[in-house]
């Protein structure tokens, strides 16, 4: 992660862009003709915002950033913390994802993924194109700014996703987290189905898939009843890796919100033949991502789940048989 420095940037601070924000400059323009080298020129304070105004040497184009991405450029590189930390001190790289906390209401979380965004903006009557951060939500709620988080009641402390220290992350973080992951986990697992039916001439069915990858377990994070319940029993992940060990009933009243939402259980139908054959595939997607993240045996979860909780038909099953077979092949 980055620590910012209390740098003060004054006229005449050499700019160089980074390679990718180079190209996501020359994409948003569709100029090939802009350069990486800039100089500060102005600073100029406008709603709220504080923007440098830098300009090129030769060619005379002039870009403008807002504070945190000229901090971002000057930042010194430091060891990742999962500590909890602020925006206000420390950023994480960009494409990074993370769960924003707030420090006065803890139960107040939300995951994003930091991006770099270009946007054209009026800055002292005049247009420029603006390097600005964005906070995109990763439960589908849109997207800030990061001065949102850094002052007043929404000030905030955020942590890494893919961090493996879950030491300092309260339950409601961890369910956040967990979900996170095992979506990556069902997209790896969907997109080798997915080939495999379009190598079958089921193309139709491979892009449905890939669609319901992509929404896998949206519920966990935008529900909030669900999220509190299943916050509740994240700690035991005992029916993830003993195939034999059934679910308690204060496991089965936490996780029957979910099963509701989401059709690729069979507990969300009164009986498992009502399932369509992409709730079946996205199933065993999920299946082999669970097997895949806990390092247990999928065949092995598959027919233990079928003897003591499921009783598919035997059509059924062997279809299940089939995919999960297809998921667990080396090509």
């Amino acid at each position: 992660m980055l620590k910012l420095g209390n740098e003060i940037f004054e006229k005449g601070t050499r700019i160089t862009l980074r390679e990718a924000w180079h190209d996501k400059l020359e994409l948003f323009s569709k100029n090939k003709k802009y350069p990486y080298e800039y100089t500060l020129m102005d600073v100029v304070k406008q709603n709220k915002e504080t923007y440098y105004i830098c300009e090129s040497d030769k060619k005379k184009c002039c870009i403008a950033m807002t504070e945190f991405v000229i901090k971002y450029l000057f930042a010194k590189e430091v060891p990742d913390s999962n500590m909890g930390v602020g925006f206000r001190e420390y950023l994480p790289l960009e494409n990074t994802y993370m769960l924003i906390t707030n420090i006065r209401n803890p139960s107040l979380v939300v995951p994003a993924v930091l991006k770099l965004d270009c946007e054209l903006v009026e800055i002292a009557e005049k247009s420029y194109i603006v390097f600005d951060f964005k906070l995109d939500f990763t439960n589908g709620k849109g997207f800030a700014g990061i001065k949102y988080y850094v002052e007043g009641s929404r000030k905030s402390t955020w942590k890494f996703v893919f961090n493996d220290d879950e030491s300092y992350m309260s339950e409601y973080e961890m369910q956040f987290r967990d979900t996170i992951i095992h979506k990556e986990y069902v997209k790896k697992s969907a997109e080798k189905l997915a080939r495999y039916l379009e190598e079958e001439g089921a193309v139709e069915h491979a892009q449905l898939l890939r669609e319901r990858a992509l929404i896998h377990d949206e519920s966990k994070m935008s529900c909030e009843d669900e999220l509190h319940a299943l916050a509740r029993i994240i700690m035991d992940k005992s029916t993830l890796k003993d195939p034999t060990k059934q679910l308690s009933q204060i496991k089965k009243d936490a996780i029957e919100l979910h099963w509701k939402h989401n059709t690729h259980h069979p507990e969300h139908f009164k009986t498992p033949i009502d399932m369509s054959k992409i709730d079946i595939m996205e199933m065993c997607c999920d299946w082999h991502a669970r097997s895949t993240q806990y390092k247990t045996n999928l065949m092995e979860y598959m027919n233990t789940q079928q003897e003591i909780r499921f009783h598919f038909p035997d059509w059924m099953f062997n279809e299940i048989v089939h995919y999960c077979e297809i998921l667990l092949a080396n090509v």
